[in-house]
């Protein structure tokens, strides 16, 4: 039988809570190092981590609210497992947060909507230099840090929270389909497409700009070659 990702856990010192392990956890599902329907049970990470059973159970209950695992009664908690619907609703609901986000930059008036390009342009940069390193994952990575930036950018920290939920998500699903990603030059003119269409002031272009690029994301993640 295959070693469990589980194995990777340290002991945590005394002062560690159940955000620490919920960020390991959370971290290694986003990896792939515990895969879909893997049974996270408290005694065996308590024991690993050296820590007492309810930090663990916290941190568990955390994760099932962000929807990275599931809590079955009488079979304990497992990893989740994302179908095609789930991919389809998680893009949604960032397509929800990213409109409003951007919506609410442009009622910001010119000085909110420069800082807002500014900052998207940063982040391009980093996409950018991702993307010559060539590195899949990393690459994934920061195209969701870009589009944090836009959420991060509308001032509303109810927003950002929810996003970072919908991004760790997102990437655990890109993570574990492997899909084939587009050429990097597509990836960055893509991205600054959005850059644009934030430019322009126009509500109606930058959300429709948002809702394109996100559509194509999500077929790219439910629609397998055959």
């Amino acid at each position: 039988m295959a070693e469990s990702g589980l194995s990777r856990l340290k002991a945590l010192e005394r002062t560690s809570t159940s955000d620490r392990i919920s960020s390991e956890l959370r971290q290694m599902i986003i990896e792939g190092a515990l895969l879909p329907g893997e049974q996270l049970g408290e005694a065996r990470i308590a024991d690993q981590l050296g820590v007492s059973r309810a930090p663990v159970r916290e941190a568990l209950q955390q994760l099932v609210q962000q929807k990275l695992v599931v809590a079955t009664r009488n079979k304990g908690v497992s990893v989740v497992t994302f179908t095609p619907s789930d991919i389809w609703e998680i893009y949604d609901a960032r397509c929800a947060i990213e409109s409003h986000a951007a919506v609410r930059i442009l009622e910001g008036g010119p000085g909110a909507r420069v800082r807002a390009t500014d900052a998207l342009r940063t982040a391009l940069g980093a996409l950018s230099a991702a993307v010559k390193r060539g590195d899949p994952r990393e690459i994934s990575t920061t195209d969701l840090s870009f589009h944090m930036t836009l959420v991060a950018t509308a001032d509303n920290s109810r927003l950002v929270d929810a996003y970072s939920i919908l991004s760790a998500q997102a990437l655990t699903c890109i993570n574990r389909l492997e899909i084939v990603l587009p050429s990097g030059e597509e990836i960055i003119d893509d991205h600054g497409a959005l850059i644009d269409a934030l430019a322009t002031g126009e509500r109606d272009v930058v959300v429709k700009a948002i809702t394109d690029h996100l559509t194509v994301a999500a077929t790219n993640l439910t629609t397998r070659p055959a």
